[in-house]
C-alpha cells in the first residue's frame, strides 16, 4: 500500500536499466521480493502462561522476480549491439535504476531470464520488455 502525501516523494522520471554496460531509457519496473517460510513450529512453541500453541518459523530461501522494459538507447555507444535480452539463466550485471545519479539500485550480478517482448516501430525507438526475470543467487537491494 502506498501512501500519498507522506515523506519526502520523488518521481522516477530518470530511471534507467542497465544490462552490462547497455542503458535501456525510459525505463520501467518492478522488483517483487519473497522470502520463503520455514515453519519451527513443536512443542517448544507451547506459552505455559497461556496454555496454548502458537505458530513459529524462520525466514527460508530469498527471491526476487523482477521486469523491467526500455528503449535500447543507441546514442550511448553507437557501436554496441543491443542487450542480450532472450531466455537464458546467464544474464550479467543487471541494474535497475530511479535515477541515473544516485544510487538507489537494484542489482542482480546474474539473472535468468524467461519472458522478453521486443519491438520496434519506424517512428519510434527499439523496445526491451522482460516479463519474467528472476534472481540467479544473491543480489542486492536499497
Amino acid at each position: 500500500m502506498i501512501t500519498l502525501g507522506t515523506g519526502t516523494q520523488r518521481a522516477a522520471k530518470g530511471s534507467r536499466v542497465q544490462v552490462g554496460g547497455t542503458f535501456l531509457t525510459f525505463a520501467s519496473f518492478e522488483a517483487t521480493e519473497t522470502g520463503a517460510e520455514v515453519p519451527t513450529t513443536n512443542f517448544n512453541s507451547y506459552n505455559e502462561g497461556r496454555a496454548e500453541s502458537f505458530a513459529e518459523g524462520i525466514m527460508g530461501i530469498l527471491s526476487s522476480d523482477f521486469k523491467f522494459g526500455g528503449l535500447w538507447d543507441a546514442g550511448f555507444r553507437p557501436t554496441q549491439n543491443p542487450p542480450g535480452l532472450y531466455p537464458r539463466d546467464d544474464l550479467g550485471s543487471v541494474n535497475l535504476m530511479t535515477h541515473r545519479t544516485e544510487g538507489t539500485v537494484w542489482s542482480y550480478p546474474l539473472a535468468r531470464i524467461r519472458g522478453v517482448t521486443n519491438s520496434a516501430e519506424v517512428e519510434g525507438g527499439v523496445a526491451f520488455n522482460v516479463t519474467d526475470a528472476k534472481n540467479q543467487g544473491p543480489f542486492t537491494r536499497p
